[in-house]
């Protein structure tokens, strides 16, 4: 039929025989690609598979069109029948249907459906905004500058996929596309960070996807042999850590997580006081402690979890980063037995201020409770061995000394391999295998206090931490147990790792295991170019976490104080924003002000731009030229009005005739012409034409 736009084939595509175009199911087909790509990496295999299957048979129905089966199979109702049937495998895959997991599965199937049932011009439109949608669901798992830089490939493409979508045949290629979607997307990146500094902040998340029901990363509420040693094959950033003044030594890097004093014989875990969250402000000493403790800003990655780490102990709850004033209203209540507790889990990166005491004692006001020495009786070997320990040294000082003294005596190991214990862990580890980690180690301290009547817990968290340039990586690697014992009114730390293991606190769980221990790759420190990469790379995150993911409202106050500024009242920002965004679009589309045209002289050739000054010289001395007469001519009338000038300016004639047409026009004006019609021009000034 006439008229009618001839179709295309790209990459071995035939023309389709649905309203799509062959080179837009082509721009879709690497736009789905770029986009589903990244999500296979936390998606179910089968999901990411079938997603892959439905655009492949999408695919190869455009390229075998005879096959009718290919037809049936991607018609409505069956799609249809597919998404209820993804619907269903998704829900009893994760077990639960509201969430992120399940509703980017299915939205990942639901893409790829979309683009299977391809039909016409509106379907691919859809199909945009979905992809569109689905690339941004990326950040939900991750909002590093990696994950900005995997969405840029996608975002070309969908730039390339929009241009062959609005002129199928008449678009330019893809490499044309993308080398304009790049220029676009430099010239709109100043506008784009302008709008996100001055642009109003929430004080909180817009909104908040529910709880997903999967596993949590780093420590948990609960502790059991070999539960802790697992998390040191995690090269995994727990936190990092800025600090104010002075790093404090390893010695003292104890970062206090959860604080478990419920034991049934085996497994430790929080007790009805850290799950009521029964809080007590801080006690007189620490108070005073705040004068002289340490101050620092802790960037939390999400755990999940609601706990926050701080070094021990916390003398207030933490509040934002960049508070101005340090006036915002706290982010965690500090709890009675030292634990920071947030008021629901930790799902982004999180950043708060802190100052802590480093003191490894903490007087208490009230006596704890009666719990705080429970035993399952599961461990009898154990409470004889207290039973023992505690008439020969009456006093509870005397008696922890005596227990730190039998482990660095006894021969103890430490390892990351110990042997599997039984119904009787710690009767097990201390009189039979003797090897374990901190876990262990803390567990059998705390038994062995508790046998003796001595309240006592079991403390996790990190300990330790590697400084990368101006602030601290603490990786799940650091985790690390210890134990706290109540005695002459005040809980002290004790560490009973250290007694067989110095070096673990000294310099780091690697340096306190064989050389044949497997580690993270990172808790070594001798990963060559490798970890120096490494902590290059993390220090280029660290910053983009901190000065981008990271700015709120506190940030832009800060930001606006730092310039003296001010806060800008909303009509300000409005009305810089769109001087600002106005001048900058005139710059980049080339826009000129209709101003007079001597007022515009960028953009003229030099050699026009000099007859144009000899033009106004000669004005100015009585020779103006006539509407209509060319230049040549002009001056030949000037050289017959003034003889005694014609050979000079018959000259200039020539001269310029020669720049402006044999020339090319970039050529420079030489200095001894511009001389030349200066003097000219002053030669004539005054003088009477000749008769």
């Amino acid at each position: 039929m006439t008229g009618q736009r001839p179709r295309l084939r790209l990459g071995g595509l035939r023309p389709s025989t649905s309203g799509v175009d062959a080179r837009t199911l082509a721009a879709l087909a690497l736009l789905l690609l770029l986009v589903q790509l990244p999500h296979t990496l936390h998606l179910p295999v089968w999901v990411s598979a079938s997603g892959a299957a439905l655009v492949w048979l999408r695919l190869l129905a455009t390229h075998r069109p005879r096959l009718v089966l290919l037809d049936r199979l991607l018609s409505s109702v069956a799609l249809t029948v597919l998404a209820v049937v993804f619907a269903a495998c998704i829900r009893w895959h994760y077990g639960y249907a509201i969430g992120r997991d399940p509703a980017v599965a299915f939205l990942f199937l639901l893409v790829a459906a979309k683009f299977a049932e391809l039909r016409r011009g509106s379907d691919a439109t859809t199909l945009l905004c979905l992809s569109s949608f689905l690339l941004l669901t990326l950040y939900f798992y991750s909002q590093t500058l990696i994950a900005a830089l995997v969405t840029l490939p996608a975002v070309l493409a969908l730039g390339h996929a929009l241009a062959v979508l609005r002129d199928p045949v008449g678009a330019p290629s893809l490499r044309a596309n993308l080398g304009l979607i790049g220029t676009m997307l430099l010239q709109g990146a100043p506008l784009a960070i302008l709008l996100f500094v001055v642009f109003p902040r929430l004080s909180g998340p817009l909104w908040a996807l529910p709880e997903d029901g999967m596993a949590t990363t780093g420590l948990s509420d609960s502790m059991s042999p070999g539960s802790i040693g697992a998390l040191t094959l995690s090269d995994a950033v727990a936190f990092r850590v800025e600090f104010d003044d002075a790093v404090p030594a390893r010695r003292d890097r104890y970062w206090r997580g959860p604080v478990l004093d419920r034991f049934d014989g085996a497994r430790w875990s929080m007790g009805e006081a850290g799950r009521a969250m029964r809080f007590a402000r801080p006690s007189p000493d620490a108070a005073d402690a705040a004068d002289g403790g340490i101050g620092y800003s802790v960037l939390l990655e999400p755990h999940r979890q609601r706990w926050l780490f701080a070094l021990e102990w916390p003398v207030g709850p933490p509040r934002a980063s960049d508070a101005p004033g340090g006036d915002a209203a706290p982010l965690a209540r500090l709890a009675a037995d030292g634990q920071l507790l947030a008021p629901g889990p930790v799902t982004r990166v999180l950043g708060y201020r802190q100052r802590s005491s480093l003191s490894d004692r903490r007087a208490t006001e009230h006596a704890p409770d009666a719990a705080l020495t429970a035993l399952a009786g599961r461990n009898p070997r154990t409470e004889r061995l207290a039973a023992r320990l505690r008439t020969e040294h009456p006093g509870p000082a005397a008696y922890a000394r005596a227990v730190l003294d039998r482990f660095a005596a006894a021969p103890f190991a430490y390892t990351l391999t110990p042997a599997t214990l039984g119904d009787a862990p710690v009767d097990a580890f201390l009189f039979d295998t003797r090897e374990g980690f901190c876990e262990h180690y803390a567990s059998a301290f705390v038994v062995l206090m508790r046998a003796a009547g001595i309240p006592a817990r079991v403390v996790t968290g990190y300990q330790g931490g590697r400084m990368n340039g101006d602030y601290m990586i603490v990786r799940q690697s650091d985790a690390h147990a210890w134990a706290e014992a109540w005695f002459d009114g005040a809980w002290q730390r004790f560490d009973p790792t250290a007694a067989i293991a110095p070096s673990r606190v000294s310099t780091g769980s690697a340096a306190a295991l064989d050389d044949g221990a497997r580690l993270a790759p990172l808790s070594r420190g001798k990963g060559g170019w490798l970890s120096a990469a490494a902590l290059r790379w993390d220090r280029v995150d660290h910053g983009w976490q901190r000065l981008v993911v990271d700015f709120d409202d506190d940030s832009q106050g800060e930001l606006w104080q730092r310039l003296g500024l001010g806060t800008p009242l909303l009509w300000q920002l409005t009305l810089g924003v769109l001087l600002a965004a106005g001048a900058w679009s005139a710059l980049v589309l080339g826009w000129r002000p209709p101003w007079p045209a001597r007022w515009r002289r960028d953009g003229l050739p030099p050699a026009e731009r000099a007859w144009q000054r000899l033009e106004r010289q000669l004005r100015r001395s009585g020779s103006v030229r006539r509407p209509g007469e060319t230049g040549t001519a002009w001056l030949a009338r000037v050289a017959r009005e003034h003889p005694q000038q014609a050979g000079c300016l018959h000259a200039i004639a020539r001269r310029f005739d020669t720049l402006r047409f044999a020339q090319p026009s970039g050529q420079a004006v030489p200095a001894r012409l511009v001389e030349d019609g200066r003097r000219v021009a002053k030669a004539l000034s005054g003088r009477p034409p000749a008769a």
